[in-house]
């Protein structure tokens, strides 16, 4: 899957690299391209370590009236976490008759400046500096024998902390989901209960010496969804976090500051995508240290 995907990534990400800039269209644009590498990542269901590679492009921009990002994340994992086609029994020891899975997550998110669309300073308060209106959506699929296929509807207020330098985001949205799982109803479609779901991003550079760096990242927490089906076991709260420390290498080298990034970052996600914990998934935790290199194009 990543073999197949890769070429369309990088074609994308030449052509925005290529598109001429209209300062009065953005008032800034990066648009990033990573390589991550988890060498003992945990998957629910797996009873052993998986190595997973994964390319992200990433865009986020700036305009008149508010700010827009998109991630597009595909992931290539070894055969212990296997694809739903390998054989039951090969599956749980990851034989050589198993194939490891494929994974695409696309996220997307919008919104809308209650300062800048008013003119004012109305929507600043306190430490908030601003508070806009966010809708969004995700999607992800992935062909092991969890048989995830998600897609999820949001909105709700995005309130800015007022930050020396850096950013950092809490948005509080209202969430619809539909999802598989084939580990609590045999991969049925599942229409679940909207529910609160609240998103956090952050950005903060620091500067050690002769060594710039940034600690970023973002997490998230998606309430109790319901059982969207009759044979589904119920879902539980979900809890995923993602920060990473990234070193601005490139300058580090002598090069032009903010292209070349590397670092270290950890995943944690709690009962994935709801998943409460059963006899067949004991333990439905996802978790890793993993290490980045990405470009900045813009």
């Amino acid at each position: 899957m990543l073999k197949k995907l890769l070429p369309s990534l990088l074609a994308i990400c030449a052509g925005m690299a290529a598109a001429p800039a209209h300062a009065s269209d953005f008032l800034w644009t990066d648009t990033y391209l990573s390589y991550r590498y988890l060498w003992q990542d945990k998957q629910p269901g797996t009873y052993k370590d998986v190595q997973e590679h994964a390319v992200n492009l990433s865009h986020a921009d700036e305009w008149d009236y508010g700010a827009n990002f998109f991630s597009l994340d595909v992931e290539q994992f070894t055969r212990q976490d296997a694809t739903n086609y390998a054989f039951a029994s090969d599956y749980q020891n990851g034989g050589t008759k198993s194939t490891g899975s494929g994974e695409f997550y696309g996220l997307f998110r919008s919104s809308f400046s209650g300062n800048k669309i008013s003119g004012t300073k109305v929507f600043a308060f306190g430490p908030i500096k601003d508070v806009s209106l966010e809708i969004g959506a995700d999607w992800c699929t992935q062909n092991d024998a969890f048989a995830s296929n998600k897609k999820m509807i949001v909105a709700g207020p995005q309130f800015s902390i007022a930050l020396p330098k850096g950013f950092w985001d809490i948005s509080i949205h209202m969430a619809h989901e539909w999802n598989t799982n084939g580990y609590h109803d045999n991969g049925q479609a599942d229409n679940f209960d909207a529910v609160p779901e609240f998103e956090t991003s952050w950005l903060y550079p620091i500067t050690i010496g002769p060594v710039p760096m940034k600690f970023t990242g973002y997490a998230n927490l998606i309430g109790p969804k319901g059982k969207g089906t009759s044979n589904d076991a119920g879902h539980t709260t979900e809890f995923l976090a993602h920060p990473k420390l990234m070193f601005d290498v490139g300058a580090m080298a002598g090069g032009k500051p903010g292209k070349v990034d590397a670092g270290i970052g950890y995943e944690y996600w709690l009962n994935k995508f709801g998943t409460r914990s059963s006899a067949s998934v004991p333990n439905p935790v996802q978790r890793a240290v993993f290490f980045e290199v990405g470009y900045h194009f813009n």
